[in-house]
């Protein structure tokens, strides 16, 4: 279980070396079970998440009748254009510390999208002190299914046409709850008065019906640009609590998170359910070892794919009846539900943009992870994060999923535990900031051998 004390047999022969005392500045056995604090500023922030709000901007999300990527229309109130519009101006008058604008491409005729168009997506950014970056993100687009009862059909039952922009496509829950939900973080974090460590990125993506397009344009920039990413919160259909089974969960959402175990996306799950067990202890995260629901893909996928940590939040329950048809309505949304997801989101970004970045543990020639002088010892080295006072080791068995051993040191840039075996186990470092706030772990992993690491011991006949 994660927080658990280091055992004493681990303990007691490490205690009698010198490097102990010089390298462990706490005492092991006072050190907290779960190593984590519970800041009121942040009790502040996720208590002014607002039900209210979210139903507001969503009201007003699915008036336009679509959301479509191409319903270009000169109507007021019809269409992408007014949607985009609306996200940009609600957001700027959340606070004048938040930077909005839109993100614009011209997009030539590809997949599914059948002309040149300008796709736009709507970014805030809430500066920080550093230029490390957080995403939350949800996409603003729609697309609905044409009915078969529709002439357009010609009565062989429904299916989607990605040329036809008008059909009636209100996206209430798919993806209109995870584009208010990335609004209401902005707004409750940038009128907190906080001034975070990272920079704050909120993104209501477009053109992800037509395969992630918004969000791989931004993703490539974000690569071609050098941005540093430490993590992308992408909310997908997050705000129904009624399956389409009759089943009613509105006490745990998913977290989807991309392999192998110990991938940046898995480090950055852990860590958002650590802080929701936290901030949210009656709404359990469940985390999903799977990229995104089987054979699907969202937003986050585009950063995944570029090496930055991305996740996915969903609804534990879905409604498939409701997604990409005229059917996904304000009706089958869930406000108090999609407030405490807020929440969970919230408290995670918050935390992490007060914490130190995680500490680098690879140096020239791979991980900083050795068997020191004995040979049987698992002796860790790592660099110092800017602002960390201390470090949170942990430790688990390699065939386990999650931490299962923690030890609080000082500040320090290296650690041995004695007759602990780097073969058996996997081990990471967080950085801790002086008021308690943590990072995202750091894991020793070693990269994928190449096919020129390996020799060739015969000869194929």
């Amino acid at each position: 279980m994660l927080g658990n004390l280091l055992p004493y047999r681990h303990i007691a022969p490490l205690m009698r070396t010198s490097l102990f005392t010089a390298v462990c500045a706490t005492a092991l056995l006072t050190a907290p079970t779960s190593g984590q604090v519970v800041d009121p500023r942040i009790e502040a922030i996720l208590q002014g998440v607002s039900a209210e709000h979210l139903h507001e901007y969503l009201a007003m999300l699915t008036s336009f009748e679509t959301r479509h990527s191409l319903s270009f229309s000169d109507r007021a109130n019809f269409g992408v254009l007014p949607a985009r519009q609306y996200i940009l101006e609600t957001m700027q008058r959340f606070s004048d510390r938040l930077q909005v604008e839109f993100d614009c491409y011209e997009v030539e005729p590809q997949g599914r999208i059948p002309e040149q168009a300008q796709l736009c997506n709507v970014v805030a950014t809430l500066p920080g002190r550093s230029e490390r970056r957080i995403f939350v993100s949800g996409h603003y687009d729609t697309v609905a299914r044409i009915e078969a009862s529709d002439p357009a059909s010609g009565g062989g039952g429904g299916g989607f046409d990605w040329s036809r922009y008008d059909n009636p496509a209100p996206g209430a829950n798919d993806d209109g709850s995870g584009t208010v939900l990335t609004m209401e973080a902005a707004r409750v974090l940038a009128q907190s008065g906080i001034e975070f460590d990272a920079t704050l990125v909120f993104v209501a993506f477009v053109a992800e019906e037509e395969g992630l397009v918004g969000a791989s344009l931004m993703a490539a920039r974000a690569e071609r640009e050098g941005w540093v990413i430490d993590a992308m919160f992408n909310n997908d259909i997050i705000g129904n609590s009624l399956g389409g089974n009759g089943i009613l969960d509105s006490r745990t959402l998913r977290v989807f998170s991309e392999d192998p175990m110990d991938s940046p996306s898995r480090q950055l799950a852990r860590f958002i359910r650590r802080q929701g067990a936290t901030y949210m202890p009656g709404h359990e995260v469940r985390l999903i070892a799977r990229e995104d629901r089987f054979g699907r893909g969202g937003d986050h996928t585009a950063f995944n794919r570029r090496g930055y940590a991305g996740v996915r939040f969903s609804e534990s329950r879905e409604n498939y009846s409701r997604q990409h048809t005229a059917q996904d309505t304000l009706g089958g949304v869930d406000f108090e539900y999609l407030a405490r997801n807020t929440r969970v989101n919230t408290a995670g970004v918050a935390t992490m943009a007060i914490a130190p970045p995680a500490p680098n543990v690879n140096g020239p020639r791979g991980p900083m992870l050795g068997r020191g002088e004995s040979g049987y010892h698992a002796e860790m080295r790592w660099q110092r994060s800017p602002g960390a006072t201390r470090y949170r080791v942990v430790w688990r068995e390699a065939w386990t999923p999650d931490w299962q051993h923690e030890v609080i040191v000082g500040d320090v840039d290296r650690f041995v535990l004695e007759n602990i075996s780097i073969d058996d186990y996997v081990f990471g470092i967080a950085a801790i900031g002086p008021d308690g706030h943590e990072s995202l772990v750091s894991a020793y992993v070693r990269p994928p051998r190449s096919r020129s690491d390996i020799r060739e011991v015969g000869q194929r006949r």
